[in-house]
Order: structure tokens, then C-alpha cells, then sequence
């Protein structure tokens, strides 16, 4: 067996901790050095100031990206003739806002004198204001997309930050102004600048140079104010000239540590800030340790090996943690962190490995319980679950959907003289054909041997006319003869129709189609039947004929 010593081994870890620890012990007055010590707690509280910062700018600029990005789907899509209907413009604006309400304190539209056309939510009262002589306002009536001055906006009586994004016509000219309201408290912006802590007395805080202002602090008061960049924070000015990075700094005549990060979305930076004494309050409490207490370097050489120990077995149990939580179903599965490439790091890749495979086979196994295997195409339970949502849909727009029920006419002789292989061939070349004249939102669905259904969603007054344009089509394509094993052969279909909205149930709409398509069956096949409107959402038995001969049997 081969003992090679690995420096990334657990094994290596302990040796070369003890050592370390014993070290410290034997030259523990040489080793605390106060140079040394203070050098070495800058580094480490620089290093830790750095990651607060960073985390907290990914933050902020994931929150501003969000906001522009939502900003901008809004806009694309917003009708511009709701400009002249004020009253219909509130309901589409609360209908965006409710959908991802990012925008805390509100929507609003400014028409091009920068008056407000429509705000939502209502309760904040801004129908009718001016925002003429904002930034914001007048940039975004250039064409362009706009972060705002933050200000204290007294219709919300909070403190916000705008953005704005012009409303184009068809000739490129700027119809209005859509703007979003974000509250700088708000839980869903921010949040990370006022809940993360930098050590005890420490801040953050969040500027933009081009407005020389404090956007938000962990220190309240400042927000909202001017940046001073001489005299009691000379190193906020180097900052708003370009500096970044992590120094020993003055503010208010006592020395600090500072780490600045940009904001690429927004050119602003965040600053995290601990005070010196904070950061050199370890070193000053162990000078007097080692001073008086000596004798007690054993003591502490034990503790910091407990520390250091559980440090190195931390990610193990981490692992276990969450993977014990996956499966009691409290996280999603998804791979293992690897922190260090060490024995349990090998541990942790293998797993993440099997993890991989066993959502692959999950994802299958999804996807072979809702299609047909032969075909592809969605079963039944699919296909109930898409009428669902369809009809669902179809009463919040007070639309329609369309069953169309298709069965097969002359499917079982090819069957019966060239057997089930054929048949699955035939199947597969109808389901390829019908695909063909589908729309892009539309379903087609295989619900039984030769029966299949195509579900017509987000229909409006057009919806007999739809159907029957599918319909039509479904028809003309069992025109052209079937080719199998080298064998031309015909085939034909017949197709019930059934017309609902959103108060039909989906059971009921799938038996009103199944039933005018045996009627279409009896009538002499290669035509589409309607059910009567009585029976796709009530008991009725009535239906109405309408085809055309196709090439079926």
C-alpha cells in the first residue's frame, strides 16, 4: 500500500496544525509580536471587510439589474392607447405589479410634460403631480433607460429610488415615461445593506459619486445626505475619484478600516468600515494575556486546536447536514459544496455525482409519465392538466378554448394485416403530419390507440373560426396516402369538436368532443362535428355537422 503523504490530506491538516500550535506555544513572546499581530489582523479583518463588501454589492446589484430588467418587459409590452385612457391604464399597471411587485413604491406613468397619468398602488395619490424638473424624467425623454437621484418622496412619505424607461411609438418618437418606485427600507431592496453586520460598531454604506450622496447607510442619519470629500471623510473623496480597495483610513479623527467595491449597474460603491480599536481589540487583550498568563499557553494551545479541528471537519458535517435535509424533502436536491480538495472533498464529488445521475433518471421518469412513449407526445394526464390551466386562464379573459377529438378511420385493417409494428409506424407519421399544423400555444395529445386530441388555448370571438381553420387542416393532411414497409395506404379521421369557456370542466368539454366525433363517425366519416354548445358544459346531446369529404376510409 502506497503511503505518500498528500498536503491536501486530512492527515497532513493535523500534522501540520499541531505543529503550527506547537510552535506557538514554545515561541509564543516572539510570535505575538505586536507588528507581527497587527499586520496579520489587518489582513484578516481587510480580507473579511472585503467579503461583506462584495456580498453586499452582488446584492445590490442583482436588486438594481432585476428593477431594470423588469423596468424594460413592462415597458416593451405597454399599449400605447392606454395613454389616452387613464382609467384602463391603472388596472394594466396593477396586473404588472402584482405579477413581480419589485417596484415598492409603485408604478407610475408620466406623459411628455412629465405629469402623471397613472400611478398604482392608487393609495400613494401622484395622479396628477409633476416630475418635470426630475433627472430621472428628463434623460429618460431622451431615449434613454434611467437610475434616478434617490429622494424623499412625499407622496409616500418614504425615501426611494426611481427608475425610468422611455415609452416608444412605432416612429421611435417618446410617447411617455414608465417609472418604478423602489423604497430604500423595503425588504426586497437593499435588504443586505441594513441586515448585515460588520462587526460590532462597524457600518456600511452606500454612495453615488455622480450625485456626491449618501444613498443608504447602516447609520440612518446619513442617508440622503451630501458626501463631505475633505476635512472629516478625506477618504470617501479618493473613493469618488476611483480608488477602490481596503485601507487604514480617518473619519472623524479616529483611524478605521475601510473596503470600497463599485456597483457595475449603477456606479455607485459600497463601503464597509470597521473602527480600529475593534480590529486591534483582540491583539491589546492578548498582549495582556501573554504578559500575565503564560503559564497558561497550554490551554490555549488546546483550544485552538479544537478550533482548527472543527474547521477541518466542518464541510463534512455540512455535507451530511444538507443531505440529510434532502431527504426529508425541506431543500431541493442539488450538489454538495466542495471547499477543499482533501479526502472528503473526493467524498463530496462522488456523491454530487450520483446526485446528478439520480436527477437525470427523475427528470426521465417525469417525462415518461406525462407523454406517450410511442409517439412523444403528451398523455392524458398531460393533457387534463393544460385544459386546466387553459380554462383557467380563459376565465380571468373571458376567452374560450377548443377541444378538437380526433379518431382514426381506417386504422385497424393496417393493424390486422400488417401487425402492431405497422400500426406504431402509421401512429408516429400521424402525430409528425398533425404536428404540422399546430399553433405555437396549442397542445396535441395522444388519449388512447388511434384517438388523439388537440387542445386550442387563449381563443377570443374567433374561436369557431380557429377550430375550424385546424380542423380543416387536420383533415387535408390524411390526404396525402400513408407509406409503410414500402405499402401505400389510406388513411382518414373523424373530429368532434367542443367550444367552452371558463366555466365548462375539463371532463366535460373532452366527453361533448367525444362524442360528436362518433356523430362525424356516423355521418360518414372525414368530417369535424360540433358539439351543441348545451353539451360541452351541461347535459345536452345535441350537435351540429360540418365537413368536408377527406381521403379517410
Amino acid at each position: 500500500m502506497n503511503f505518500r503523504l498528500n498536503i491536501n490530506s486530512i492527515f497532513a491538516h493535523l500534522i501540520l496544525t499541531g505543529l503550527v500550535l506547537f510552535l506557538l506555544g514554545f515561541f509564543g513572546r516572539i510570535y505575538f509580536l505586536t507588528d507581527y499581530l497587527r499586520g496579520g489582523l489587518i489582513e484578516l479583518t481587510s480580507g473579511q471587510l472585503r467579503t461583506i463588501a462584495n456580498y453586499v454589492k452582488e446584492s445590490i446589484d442583482r436588486d438594481v439589474i432585476q428593477r431594470r430588467k423588469l423596468l424594460k418587459r413592462i415597458a416593451a409590452k405597454f399599449p400605447l392607447d392606454l395613454l389616452q385612457d387613464a382609467k384602463s391604464m391603472q388596472p394594466w399597471l396593477a396586473e404588472n405589479f402584482d405579477i413581480n411587485p419589485l417596484f415598492s413604491s409603485g408604478l407610475l406613468v408620466l406623459n411628455s410634460s412629465g405629469r402623471v397619468l397613472s400611478d398604482y398602488p392608487e393609495s400613494f395619490n401622484r395622479i396628477g403631480m409633476s416630475y418635470a424638473n426630475s433627472d430621472y424624467f428628463q434623460k429618460a425623454m431622451q431615449g434613454q433607460f434611467v437610475i434616478g437621484r434617490p429622494f424623499l418622496d412625499q407622496a409616500a412619505n418614504v425615501a426611494v429610488l426611481p427608475m425610468a424607461m422611455a415609452l416608444h411609438d412605432s416612429t421611435g418618437k417618446v410617447r411617455a415615461v414608465l417609472v418604478g418606485m423602489s423604497a430604500l427600507h423595503s425588504p426586497t431592496f437593499l435588504k443586505s445593506l441594513y441586515t448585515t453586520q460588520v462587526g460590532n460598531t462597524g457600518g456600511l454604506a452606500l454612495i453615488s459619486p455622480q450625485d456626491k450622496l449618501y444613498i443608504a447607510a447602516s447609520d440612518e442619519d446619513i442617508t440622503l445626505k451630501p458626501i463631505l470629500q475633505t476635512g472629516t471623510n478625506p477618504e470617501y473623496g479618493r473613493a469618488m475619484q476611483g480608488w477602490r480597495g481596503e485601507e487604514i483610513s480617518l473619519r472623524n479623527g479616529a483611524e478605521e478600516l475601510i473596503a470600497v467595491m463599485s456597483i457595475p449597474s449603477t456606479g455607485w460603491f459600497v463601503v464597509a468600515r470597521m473602527p480600529a480599536s475593534e480590529v486591534f481589540a483582540t491583539l491589546s487583550k492578548l498582549k495582556h494575556f501573554i504578559v500575565q498568563n503564560s503559564v497558561y499557553i497550554v490551554i490555549v494551545f488546546l483550544f485552538v486546536l479544537v478550533f482548527v479541528l472543527r474547521y477541518l471537519l466542518r464541510p463534512l458535517m455540512d455535507a451530511a447536514k444538507h443531505a440529510d435535509k434532502m431527504t426529508h424533502d425541506e431543500i431541493p436536491l442539488q450538489a454538495l459544496p466542495i471547499v477543499r480538495d482533501d479526502e472528503v472533498g473526493h467524498l463530496i464529488k462522488a456523491f454530487n455525482r450520483v446526485l446528478s445521475k439520480l436527477i437525470e433518471s427523475r427528470s426521465q421518469l417525469q417525462h415518461i409519465a406525462y407523454h406517450d412513449t410511442l409517439t412523444d407526445l403528451p398523455n392524458r394526464q398531460l393533457l387534463a392538466d393544460r385544459m386546466q390551466q387553459a380554462l383557467v386562464r380563459a376565465q380571468r379573459s373571458k376567452g374560450k378554448v377548443a377541444i378538437l377529438f380526433l379518431d382514426l378511420d381506417g386504422f385497424k385493417p393496417i393493424n390486422d394485416e400488417w401487425g402492431h409494428g405497422a400500426g406504431d409506424m402509421a401512429l408516429r407519421e400521424v402525430a409528425v403530419r398533425l404536428r404540422g399544423v399546430m399553433r405555437g400555444e396549442d397542445t396535441l395529445a395522444r388519449v388512447g390507440g388511434d384517438e388523439f386530441v388537440i387542445l386550442l388555448s387563449d381563443l377570443s370571438s374567433n374561436a369557431k373560426d380557429v377550430a375550424e381553420m385546424i380542423a380543416r387542416k387536420c383533415l387535408q393532411v390524411f390526404e396525402q396516402p400513408f407509406v409503410i414497409r414500402d405499402q401505400s395506404c389510406k388513411l382518414g379521421t373523424s373530429i368532434g369538436i367542443a367550444l367552452g369557456d371558463g366555466s365548462c370542466a375539463t371532463d366535460k368539454l373532452l366527453t361533448a368532443a367525444d362524442k360528436a366525433m362518433y356523430f362525424a363517425k356516423e355521418s360518414g366519416r372525414g368530417k369535424f362535428v360540433y358539439a351543441s354548445e348545451c353539451s360541452t358544459c351541461s347535459s345536452g346531446n345535441r350537435a351540429s355537422i360540418c365537413g368536408f369529404p377527406s381521403g379517410g376510409s
